[in-house]
C-alpha cells in the first residue's frame, strides 16, 4: 500500500499476538500496531481519516458477523480480515460477505509468521485495489433491451457463498445479472464493493435509473425493493421503498414479477439458497411467462426453504447443485 496504515489486532492469543505485533512494527505498511481483546474494544479504538485494518483471530475472539459488517461499514478506510486455524471457523463471517481470510500459522516461529505477514500484507493490498476501484455506469451504448436475455437471481440465508460460486463463472461479456439478497439494512454496498473487483464482471449495489449492462451484476440495496422497468427502448431498475413482503425488504417476489411482466420469455430466474418463501410465486410468473428457471438443491442449500416452495409450485425447470448453476445460466443465455 502507499501509505501506512494502523493495525488493530483483535485476539486473546498471547503468543501469537506477540508474534505478530514484533514483526509487524517492522513493516513499512503498517505505522502502528494495537491489540485489544474484543470487537467492541476494537471498534472504540477505530476513526474516521485514518486508514485501519483490523485483523480478527475468530478462533480465540467472539465476535457477531453483523456488528463486525456494521465496524465495516460505519467507518472509512477500514479493512477487515479474519484469521483462524482452519477456514471453516470464518465461515458464518464470509457467509455476510466478510471473504478475506488468512490461515494463521499452525507453529509459530519466525519463517511462518513472516509468510503469514507478506500474505496478509498482500491481501490487504489487493483489498483496497478492489474497494477503490470505480467504473464507469454512464455508457449506455450497450445497455440490454427487451430483446435481450436477462438474469435475476434470488438468495437469502447463504446466499453470498452461493452467489460467489455463481459469480465466479459468469465472464465480462455474460448477460445482465439482478440480484435480491436479503441483507441487513446498510450492509448492500459493502457486500458488493467487496465482491467488485475479484470476478471478471462488473457488481455494483442498484441505483434508480441504473441501466442493465452485459458483464454487470446489480444488487437491490437493502431497506428497498427493486423492479425493472423501462426507458425508452432499454433496461433500467427502480428502487423503491415499500411495506416489506414475506417480512424482507427487497423482496424477490417484486423483482421477478417484474421481469415477467417485461421480459417474458428473454430471462433467466435462478432461486437459491434460504429461509422462507420469497421469490417462489414470482419465479412461477416467470416460468408461465416463458423464462427459464433454475432452483438450487436441497444438497448444496444452507437452507432449503425458497428453493423447495418454488420447486412445489412446479416454478423450476432445472434444479441444479450450487456448482453447476453458473454454467447453467450461461448456457441457457447462449
Amino acid at each position: 500500500m502507499s501509505n501506512a496504515s494502523r493495525f488493530v489486532l483483535v485476539s486473546r492469543d498471547a503468543a501469537f499476538s506477540q508474534s505478530l505485533r514484533d514483526d509487524l512494527k517492522k513493516t513499512p505498511a503498517v505505522d502502528m500496531v494495537i491489540q485489544v481483546t474484543s470487537q467492541a474494544e476494537a471498534e472504540n479504538v477505530i476513526s474516521r481519516g485514518k486508514s485501519t485494518i483490523v485483523l480478527c483471530d475468530v478462533d480465540t475472539v467472539t465476535a457477531d458477523p453483523q456488528l463486525m459488517l456494521r465496524m465495516a461499514t460505519r467507518f472509512t478506510n477500514v479493512l477487515i480480515v479474519l484469521t483462524a486455524n482452519k477456514e471453516f471457523a470464518a465461515r458464518r463471517f464470509i457467509a455476510y460477505g466478510i471473504r478475506d481470510f488468512v490461515p494463521k500459522p499452525a507453529i509459530l516461529n519466525s519463517v511462518n509468521i513472516k509468510r503469514f505477514i507478506d500474505s496478509l500484507v498482500g491481501r490487504m493490498s489487493s483489498v483496497a485495489a478492489a474497494a477503490q476501484t470505480t467504473i464507469n455506469y454512464k455508457d449506455v451504448s450497450k445497455t440490454a433491451g427487451k430483446n435481450d436475455m436477462i438474469v435475476a437471481i434470488a438468495s437469502s440465508t447463504g446466499g453470498p457463498e452461493a452467489l460467489a460460486k455463481v459469480f465466479d463463472v459468469l465472464p465480462s461479456n455474460g448477460p445482465p445479472v439482478l440480484v435480491v439478497q436479503h441483507l441487513p439494512s446498510g450492509f448492500t454496498k459493502f457486500f458488493a464493493n467487496r465482491l467488485n473487483g475479484e470476478y471478471p464482471i462488473d457488481i455494483k449495489e442498484a441505483q434508480t435509473g441504473d441501466y442493465l449492462l452485459q458483464g454487470q451484476v446489480l444488487i437491490a440495496p437493502a431497506g428497498n425493493h427493486m423492479r425493472l422497468t423501462e426507458k425508452q427502448g432499454k433496461l433500467v431498475v427502480d428502487c423503491f421503498l415499500g411495506p416489506r413482503m414475506h417480512g424482507v425488504i427487497p423482496a424477490a417476489d417484486i423483482l421477478f414479477e417484474s421481469v415477467a411482466n417485461i421480459q417474458k420469455r428473454n430471462a433467466v430466474g435462478v432461486i437459491l439458497t434460504g429461509m422462507g418463501a420469497d421469490g417462489a410465486r414470482g419465479l412461477m410468473l416467470m416460468h408461465n411467462a416463458g423464462a427459464k428457471t433454475i432452483g438450487q438443491n436441497k444438497e448444496t442449500c444452507v437452507v432449503y426453504g425458497m428453493p423447495k416452495v418454488a420447486k412445489d409450485l412446479k416454478a423450476v425447470d432445472f434444479e441444479l447443485p450450487i456448482n453447476e448453476i453458473g454454467s447453467k445460466i450461461l448456457s441457457l443465455y447462449r
